[in-house]
């Protein structure tokens, strides 16, 4: 029998075909398999992701708590600090920044916060029983050296090389340490022209070894002056330096300060007001030709003001010092020619002290009889 191609019989290898073509779309178990395994793998890469991004979030929400509690201690450290420096417990407020530096080492603030209160306190150093300048020193000093050499060229590197070499002096002051401060003095000068600090204390440090080397010395206290900067601390160490010397050229040199003060509107403290009066009783108790020098170290009608400033309001428990006081400012009134005024003040000094006592009761006479004797 003869097969047509239109019939419905099928051709063998068509039906070969269709069989494979179905079998070939049917997913083995196998497939399916590894299908499920390939989601359960996504789902779990999903799940680490998530996990790894939460464990980021606490890490990080950790990192920024931390951060704000140590900022929060750190400025409760750096405000206790302060207090500490203006009530001039300078050890204690070492001791706090100490602390603070311990808390974030790498801080520029702690670091800055130490190179003031190393400046300050040395400035004004007050030591307790049993302590030595050259401790306070040991501290100080590497944290200064360390900032001189952070620090750029100009007035701040200026400012803490001086202050190195007044820590140089007070180990010196201690033990004679082989040490020059004219030095860092020096190089601070190169650095900024008149820097006030390096200029005052460079006046200081001649004078402390050679007190005869006043008309040296007043050029650097004159160039710290003319810086108009720290016109206190300037002041205060220059006195401090004259008064220490105790000689007649340094006493009409304080006279002068003195004078300059009052028009600056300064402040003289207890120590260097009763140290000037000193002055006053060895220039008039034994009367010289140095003495009308030291009366006229400024003009005498400015002289009885800067006394007057100095003297009025202070307070001793001395009784006879308001007599003294009288018997000076009449010698000053006498110089600028107030005869009626002088004369009263030698009479009342004398009518208060007992006949021939001793040297007030004779410069009082000596006085009356010379303003009697004009009339």
């Amino acid at each position: 029998m003869s097969r047509t191609l239109t019939g419905t019989e099928s051709h063998p290898r068509a039906v070969s075909r269709t069989k494979i073509r179905a079998e070939v779309r049917t997913p083995s178990p196998m497939k399916k398999q590894d299908g499920q395994f390939s989601r359960i793998l996504k789902w779990v890469g999903y799940l680490t992701a998530i996990f790894s991004l939460g464990a980021t979030v606490v890490g990080v929400a950790r990192y920024a708590y931390n951060r704000a509690e140590t900022g929060k201690n750190l400025a409760a450290l750096l405000a206790t600090e302060a207090e500490q420096q203006k009530s001039r417990d300078y050890s204690s407020a070492w001791q706090t920044l100490e602390k603070a530096a311990q808390l974030e080492p790498d801080s520029a603030k702690v670091r800055t916060e130490q190179e003031k209160l190393a400046m300050v306190w040395l400035e004004d150093v007050h030591l307790p029983e049993n302590q030595k300048f050259s401790d306070v020193k040991l501290k100080l000093e590497p944290i200064l050296t360390r900032a001189v050499a952070a620090a750029k060229p100009g007035r701040q590197q200026a400012d803490l090389r001086a202050h190195v070499g007044w820590a140089y002096f007070l180990e010196d002051r201690d033990d004679g340490a082989d040490l020059d401060p004219a030095g860092p003095y020096r190089e601070a000068v190169a650095e900024d022209p008149n820097n006030a600090y390096a200029e005052v204390m460079w006046g200081h440090w001649i004078l402390w070894n050679h007190c005869y080397r006043v008309k040296e010395a007043i050029p650097h206290f004159a160039a710290a002056i003319a810086s108009q900067r720290e016109g206190d601390f300037v002041r205060r160490l220059q006195l401090a330096a004259l008064l220490n010397c105790s000689t007649e050229e340094a006493d009409q040199e304080v006279i002068r300060v003195a004078n300059a003060m009052r028009t600056e509107q300064r402040a003289v403290n207890d120590w260097e007001r009763s140290h000037i009066y000193g002055i006053y009783y060895s220039e008039f108790s034994h009367e010289s030709v140095k003495t009308s020098e030291f009366i006229n170290a400024v003009p005498p009608a400015e002289h009885i003001a800067t006394f007057h400033w100095l003297f009025d309001s202070w307070e001793t428990d001395d009784a006879t010092t308001p007599w003294s006081h009288t018997l000076y400012l009449a010698r000053l009134q006498e110089a600028a020619g107030l005869r009626d005024e002088a004369l009263a003040n030698y009479k009342s000094v004398l009518s208060n002290t007992p006949p021939h006592s001793g040297t007030r009761w004779d410069v009082a006479n000596a006085g009356v009889k010379r303003l009697s004797r004009q009339k």
